[in-house]
């Protein structure tokens, strides 16, 4: 695209204008839904995504040039921090922002709370630098309703008291429901059990992330409960067995990629290992305003040199203010907690 002319400057970002308007001139977009990139400039106001296309900035908009590189929407990771860790520790958030992380969704180990309000509501009054989404926790249910005595599977009164616990939490603003039955307490659940509990999740329209123990097993939940399954770590065969159940028209994936793969995987186009990461994830967990890039979107973004890939990010924006700038973390504290 050819340089802006008129009375334009490009806009120096400091750390006090961090949430101000402007707009992103002669990128490339990549816009996460697996189109070919194209030419275009981005407006940001109010936190979104104002324009997208082939506009002039206005005389008195700031402009921030970034030639020569990619626009893309902020990555979405299902495999994100601890629930416990969650605003105690900002290098984690500093960690995610770095690897272009923009909303990281909470509990796919499984301890995600069942009270959803009470664990997000202290985020809208003190944001964190990343948007944040929740999955209530398989483990965390069992131990509310089994207590101590958790090795073995519950019964049917139980059952029906965990599905409560659940249908709570997706009411309260879950996105779905996570169970890692590698390990206790959920190891210990029956196959019944899972199954009950995911057809609860399947009556809000949520997800199931499983850590399953076979994948015939994840197959079936996502076959049988009819709901969406994203299966975590997925090994080889489990990936095979994940294909077989797609060309059957079953709901399930795996979740693997991040942005060191995207660094490391030359076998997958730019366009196609971005959408990966933005729209595909969005999709499955039901982030529906997240994932493209779009007018009226929020303005989560990464900005990146496509030839340098292995120096890191340029920028990267969370609801329009600038986390990172020229690869460094900002003071940017303006993540949504999503529900």
């Amino acid at each position: 695209m050819r340089a802006i002319p008129g009375i334009v400057f490009i806009f120096l970002i400091s750390s006090v204008a961090l949430s101000e308007d402007l707009v992103l001139v002669n990128g490339v977009v990549i816009d996460g839904a697996g189109k070919p990139r194209f030419a275009a400039n981005i407006r940001i106001r109010d936190e979104k995504i104002a324009d997208i296309g082939t506009f002039k900035p206005g005389t008195d908009e700031r402009v921030l040039d970034v030639r020569g590189m990619v626009v893309a929407p902020g990555f979405i990771d299902i495999q994100s921090l601890s629930v416990a860790a969650i605003g105690k520790d900002s290098g984690s958030e500093t960690t995610l922002l770095s690897e272009g992380v923009t909303t990281a969704v909470l509990g796919s180990d499984g301890t995600g709370p069942y009270s959803i309000e009470d664990f997000m509501h202290p985020f809208d009054e003190k944001p964190l630098a990343v948007n944040i989404a929740m999955l209530v926790g398989h483990a965390t249910v069992r131990r509310q309703i089994m207590g101590k005595d958790f090795r073995r599977a519950a019964n049917a009164d139980e059952l029906e008291r965990m599905g409560e616990l659940i249908s709570d939490a997706m009411k309260q603003g879950g996105f779905g429901f996570a169970s890692d039955l590698q390990q206790e307490p959920a190891s210990f659940s029956s196959p019944e059990e899972l199954m009950t509990l995911a057809k609860v999740v399947a009556k809000f329209g949520g997800t199931v992330v499983l850590r399953p123990r076979d994948a015939k097993e994840a197959v079936s939940v996502a076959r049988d409960g009819k709901v969406p399954v994203v299966v975590l770590d997925a090994d080889k065969p489990t990936l095979l067995e994940i294909d077989r159940a797609r060309q059957q028209r079953v709901d399930i994936s795996a979740d693997r990629y991040s942005y060191p793969q995207l660094v490391q995987d030359k076998g997958v186009g730019l366009e196609r290992a971005i959408q990966r990461m933005t729209a595909t994830p969005a999709s499955r967990i039901g982030l529906r305003e997240r994932g493209v890039l779009k007018k009226d979107a929020p303005a989560d973004l990464v900005i990146f040199n496509p030839m340098s890939l292995s120096s890191g990010l340029k920028y990267v924006f969370v609801n329009g203010a600038i986390a990172i700038k020229d690869g460094e973390p900002t003071t940017a504290r303006s993540g949504a907690a999503l529900r």
